[in-house]
Formats: structure tokens, C-alpha cells, sequence
């Protein structure tokens, strides 16, 4: 179970808080990979939202079922998506979540084409992806590095990487246009072994100076539509960056464990609950 990870909704460099707030009160919302229920409890607790949960982990479903709070909570694995497994839910769900799950799938495409039609007319897709145009990557290529990690932008179980322009593409070519956007920031070092400071002042400088290498994900509210990928460019490339609080004692530690013991954070996130 790696995917547990807790919400905190004062924390606005956080992926799910920032979900959390893009949902309103009493909205219908599928949950696609909804690990242990971290978004989908407060949801239910506070606005009292009607959740559907979808998660190919039988672990993580076991969690969510004790929590009490999904109407509906379904095994399945997204790469083998089916509309005729969900035709009841045709036309149904204000919001569907795709928190961090595109990456991890076959043809996110393509399956972000069939789920569409699950939404409301007026619906909203909310999906966050993670940006392989931080710094910490973009360093560690440069020195001939490329390492696979438990979690994080090159976690070992990601099958696709993005950019802001390339988010934006596929977006368009599923016509999704972005509607509002966030970001999630993290410390220029990453998880990567190597740091940034082994590069030369000068690279270091127009790596840190792109505003996209600061950035570990994208955070977007969608609604379909038939606009061009200028918009969506436009929207991804204007977002400002906010203040990394994750960019203190916690992360060194962190990223210490991460490269010298791996299998504890792995430990770590799975007893969180």
C-alpha cells in the first residue's frame, strides 16, 4: 500500500488539498484511485460530498470500506476501463478525480477519453500530473543520471512523463480546456541523488531561473470543450509559484531516507494510517 497518503487542508503545496478545495459542497464525485480515502474523508465529513471510489489495489480498497464513507467503492484496474461496467453512472458525476493515476496507466489518453462520458453536461475532470521539467531532473540528466525512486516525479511505477506542454496537448486532443490550475513546489534538489550544486553557476543559474523547474506538479480543473492548445498553454505557463514550505528540516530528512534507505519511506507511508 504506497499510495496512503494523509491530507492535510492547511497545507496548500499539497496536491490533494488543492483538490479538495476545487470541490464544493454536496457534489457527486467519482474518485479514480482512490488509495485509503485521504480525499475522499473529508469530502464526505466536511461537504458533505457523495463519493464513488475506483482502486486496482485490493489492499487499499479493504481500507476505504472500513472508513464507511464511499456510496460505492469498486476493485478495477483503469487500464482495462470499460464504459459498459459503469452505464449506470453515464451522465452522473460532477466532478471525476484523476489525482496522480494518468502516469501510471497504459494509454492515459484514451482512457481519459472513456470516462468522460460519466460526467454531468457542465461536469468537471480534476487531474494532477507530475513534472518531469523540475530541476532536480533536468541536473541529474546533465550527469548522466536518471534513477527511478519509491515515490515522487520518477516513481518507479510511472509509465509516462510530462511537461507543461505537453499536459496542454493532451488535454486539447481529449478537448478538456482548463478552466483553473495550481501547482505543487518542491526544493530544487528533488529525490534524485545528485544535487543541483555539482553543476556548473552558470547552468545551475538558467536551470533555477525557468519558472517550470520549481514545479513538481500540475494541479488542473477541467471541463470539456473544443478549444486549441494555446489556452491550456497559456493557463499552465501563467501559474504562479508559491512559497515552498516543503523546503525545511522535514524534506532533508526525507530526502536523506529516501536515497540511503528507500524501503523505510516505503514503510513509513503504508503505516501512516
Amino acid at each position: 500500500m504506497l499510495y496512503c497518503k494523509k491530507i492535510n487542508l492547511d497545507n496548500h503545496n499539497d496536491s490533494l488539498t488543492q483538490i479538495y478545495n476545487f470541490i464544493p459542497a454536496e457534489a457527486t464525485v467519482l474518485d479514480i484511485g482512490c488509495a485509503t480515502g485521504s480525499l475522499a474523508f473529508p469530502l464526505v465529513k466536511n461537504k458533505n460530498c457523495k463519493l464513488i471510489g475506483l482502486d486496482f489495489n485490493p489492499e487499499s480498497i479493504s481500507a476505504c470500506k472500513k472508513l464507511k464513507i464511499f456510496d460505492e467503492i469498486f476493485l478495477y484496474d483503469m487500464n482495462n476501463f470499460n464504459l459498459k461496467d459503469f452505464e449506470k453512472y453515464i451522465g452522473y458525476f460532477d466532478y471525476i478525480v484523476c489525482a496522480d493515476i494518468l502516469e501510471h496507466l497504459v494509454f492515459p489518453e484514451k482512457i481519459l477519453n472513456k470516462i468522460i462520458p460519466l460526467l454531468k453536461n457542465n461536469g468537471y475532470i480534476i487531474i494532477s500530473l507530475p513534472n518531469i521539467a523540475h530541476a532536480s531532473i533536468k541536473a541529474n540528466l546533465l550527469l548522466d543520471d536518471f534513477t527511478y525512486t519509491e515515490m515522487g516525479i520518477l516513481d518507479k511505477t510511472h509509465l509516462h512523463f510530462y511537461t507543461y506542454k505537453n499536459i496542454a496537448k493532451m488535454l486539447t486532443n481529449c478537448n478538456l480546456k482548463i478552466v483553473q490550475a495550481d501547482t505543487v513546489t518542491l526544493p530544487v534538489n528533488g529525490w534524485q541523488p545528485h544535487k543541483i550544486t555539482e553543476l556548473p553557476e552558470k547552468i545551475r543559474e538558467f536551470i533555477t531561473s525557468d519558472k517550470h523547474s520549481h514545479i513538481m506538479q500540475y494541479v488542473m480543473l477541467c471541463q470539456t470543450t473544443s478549444k486549441s492548445t494555446d489556452h491550456n498553454l497559456k493557463i499552465l505557463d501563467s501559474l504562479r509559484l508559491k512559497s515552498n514550505i516543503s523546503n525545511n528540516i522535514i524534506y532533508s530528512v526525507k530526502r536523506f531516507l529516501m536515497l540511503r534507505t528507500p524501503n523505510l519511506i516505503k514503510y513509513l507511508e503504508k503505516i501512516k494510517k
